[in-house]
């Protein structure tokens, strides 16, 4: 299905990584084919103008206008125009945000924490790019694994309150002053100032000098890759110069996306983009039932066994019905077999199935008894500072069943308070601790088995898993938190948590269904996914607000470009259709 995106804000973004990456435009000539004028912006009023060159245009298309083609189905024509028209957008927003905040680059209107955030921001890229000119010359590769795991969780963006005429309204949350309230240099840096810029070079210069003999190799790439992208304009070649020229564009680039970013977010506080009503969640939630119960109970859509397993969050209407099948979500912690014991489980298996006679039954369970025994719990510990759960050293005495005893213990403590929210965070803190399923970090929902009407299991999982989820599942008798047993697999040895069944939140949903404003707190309190204080009213809002938005940004953008001629000179890229 085609899909086109509406948001200029995100297509400005993409549009700035490919700029921020370089481009390698060698070829003819060069200095007046590259800077050919394209496109002329002309404010109306001030007849303040910008220019889109064809180094720029083919720059865009490369970084990012070539997806409408490949992916969407546009023809080159078609991807070549809407990536101009997103570089128009582009300009027109950056002249808006200079008059609306009073700036230039030039740094005029920035503050002093403004313009050290541009300055910090040309630092990192060059050291960026050297780190990844050095990274290709050793063979740096990506660590497919790490020790650190991160849990994204959710912030929330509104707060429900109840007034005193007992009737309900919503109030954001999370709307900061400062754009860079997380900036906190030690020192100021000016860009502009010409000492501060060319303290650039000199400590690039130093550390290479410092460094090994790849780091001069990057530096030299770098270095000679800067000088084909000039290559035919004519300027000068010294190591300095060159730099400088990289440096100012990095800066053009930083100054630019900061600017857009920062009429994004001051558009993004406006009170009208949040005046969200209760009744507005509660009639989105009622949309999303009805399509869902048309789809699966009056069309009888066939894929709904396979939607729920795959995209459970999507769907919003669970059938009711003895013939369909009823499924339930559970939550996993792997104790993992090491590679090596990967390899011995598989030829302990082997052998068995080869049937050589001799290696008997018993023998085959002793090995295997053997095998499980030996897996040692990973165990990782929150970091304050990090935000992250960090692996450290378990205790000798750590195995498999101390830790699925502590897990015990704690989830009969969690159970006992009466609230499946608390009992969903302790799930979730085994999972960071002890898990190594990378599936369950930061997962939208939790995996999904089914039971159908003739008692079979519904899943993609191993058997043993789905016996388990079955069993524990209880013919629908299961409490939140319920907790298996130690269930063996290939992967090594699993503990799965009951987090709940895939039912409709409220009873008597029919095709006519509809809700009282009331229903807001039912949506309020009932998380997502147990494990993730994320809420459907967090769901439901979300969605609102980013349409209110993304309707706003459109017809702002209509808007600001009413106050400018826009030129287009299509015979100067004509060539590249």
């Amino acid at each position: 299905m085609k899909k086109k995106f509406t948001g200029f804000i995100l297509s400005f973004c993409l549009l700035c990584m490919g700029l921020l990456a370089g481009c390698s435009l060698v070829g003819r000539d060069y200095d007046r084919y590259y800077n050919q004028v394209v496109a002329k912006i002309e404010n109306k009023e001030s007849n303040k103008t910008l220019n889109i060159t064809k180094r720029e245009l083919i720059s865009g298309y490369q970084s990012y206008g070539y997806t409408y083609e490949q992916y969407y189905g546009y023809t080159r024509q078609e991807a070549i125009d809407y990536t101009l028209e997103l570089l128009t957008n582009r300009k027109i927003t950056i002249l808006t945000a200079e008059e609306e905040f009073g700036v230039d680059k030039t740094g005029k209107g920035l503050s002093e924490l403004e313009k050290t955030y541009l300055y910090q921001q040309v630092v990192d890229s060059v050291n960026s790019n050297l780190e990844a000119y050095y990274d290709e010359i050793v063979g740096t590769q990506d660590e497919e694994e790490t020790d650190s795991i991160t849990f994204e969780g959710y912030t929330k963006n509104a707060s429900l309150k109840e007034n005193q005429d007992g009737t309900y309204s919503i109030e954001r949350l999370n709307v900061e002053e400062e754009l860079l309230g997380d900036f906190h240099p030690s020192i100021n840096r000016d860009f502009t100032n010409s000492e501060d810029r060319k303290e650039i070079y000199d400590n690039l210069r130093d550390y290479v000098l410092n460094s090994n003999d790849d780091y001069k190799k990057a530096f030299n790439t770098y270095l000679d890759n800067l000088k084909a992208s000039e290559y035919g304009l004519n300027l000068s070649t010294d190591a300095p110069s060159v730099f400088d020229r990289e440096f100012e564009r990095l800066y053009d680039v930083a100054y630019e996306n900061y600017l857009i970013e920062k009429y994004s977010y001051s558009n993004k506080n406006l009170d009208s983009l949040s005046a969200i009503t209760p009744a507005q969640i509660v009639n989105l939630y009622t949309s999303k039932v009805r399509a869902s119960y048309a789809q699966y109970n009056l069309e009888n859509d066939s894929n709904y066994d396979s939607d729920v397993q795959e995209s459970l969050n999507d769907v919003y209407y669970f059938k009711q019905d003895d013939a369909s099948t009823k499924f339930f979500t559970v939550a996993n912690v792997l104790f993992m077999f090491t590679d090596a014991q990967k390899a011995e489980y598989d030829a302990i298996v082997a052998k068995m199935e080869a049937d050589e006679g001799g290696y008997y039954q018993a023998q085959y369970k002793q090995d295997l008894d053997r095998l499980y025994s030996q897996i040692t719990p990973v165990l990782r510990q929150y970091n304050e500072t990090t935000g992250t759960y960090d692996e450290i050293d378990s205790p000798a005495n750590l195995t498999v069943d101390r830790a699925y005893n502590n897990m015990v213990l704690e989830l009969q403590s969690a159970q006992a308070s009466g609230n499946n929210n608390v009992v969903g965070d302790t799930i979730n803190e085994f999972i960071y601790t002890y898990g190594e399923d990378t599936g369950m970090f930061n997962a939208e929902s939790n995996y999904v088995v089914g039971i159908d009407a003739e008692g079979n299991g519904v899943s993609s999982f191993v058997d043993s898993f789905e016996e388990a989820a079955i069993e524990l599942y209880n013919n629908g008798n299961a409490k939140i938190g319920d907790i298996s047993g130690l269930v063996r697999s290939e992967y090594g040895i699993h503990v799965l948590f009951y987090t709940g069944a895939c039912e409709n939140l409220f009873d008597g949903i029919t095709s006519s269904f509809a809700l009282s404003e009331e229903a807001i707190v039912t949506l309020y309190n009932t998380r997502v996914n147990i494990l993730v204080d994320e809420t459907y009213f967090d769901v439901l809002y979300d969605e609102i607000y980013q349409d209110n938005y993304t309707y706003f940004e459109n017809a702002n953008m209509n808007f600001l470009r009413e106050d400018y001629n826009i030129t287009t000179y299509s015979g100067r890229y004509s060539d590249l259709l």
